[in-house]
């Protein structure tokens, strides 16, 4: 997924600025931590969100689905804009109004350009970093995916 540029004025925070970093190693903790993400994008004017897992590699985050989704289907025609949120839930913080209640999380946020992995051995290896992050070390212990099983999944 490629990255747009920084800067963006609307992306600044608004509240708990001391709250919010940027460093590469925190975000990387929590794309790593998190087991699903929320894919936004828009189809025909209409925005739509999905679940889906995620895998990241260096600074390349790559995202799971099936060749016929609607997210591939809208990708097709060249890079989509998406949004990929994940997020974490550290505790509940309750105090002694309903009101003061609250809930300590991490997020991140990452905005991108979305392609297909075309490279049939770049799709190899991206398929076992799933694997292996859902199960570690089961890729090995996998038939390898044939044809027809690369063909189905984006």
């Amino acid at each position: 997924m490629e990255t747009p540029p920084a800067g963006s004025a609307h992306l600044d925070p608004t509240r708990a600025r001391n709250r919010i970093h940027h460093e590469t190693e925190r975000i990387h903790a929590v794309l790593d931590e998190a087991r699903i993400c929320h894919v936004g994008l828009v189809v025909d004017g209409w925005p739509h969100v999905l679940p889906t897992l995620h895998v990241r590699r260096g600074d390349t985050l790559y995202l799971h689905g099936s060749a016929g989704a609607r997210l591939l289907a809208a990708g097709r025609a060249g890079r989509l804009p998406i949004c990929v949120t994940v997020s974490l839930l550290d505790g509940l913080v309750l105090a002694r109004s309903a009101f003061h209640h609250s809930v300590n999380y991490r997020s991140v946020l990452v905005r991108g350009l979305a392609s297909p992995v075309l490279d049939e051995d770049d799709k190899r290896a991206v398929l076992a970093a799933f694997i292996d992050r859902t199960a570690s070390g089961r890729s090995g212990a996998c038939r390898p995916a044939n044809r027809r099983e690369l063909a189905a999944t984006a």
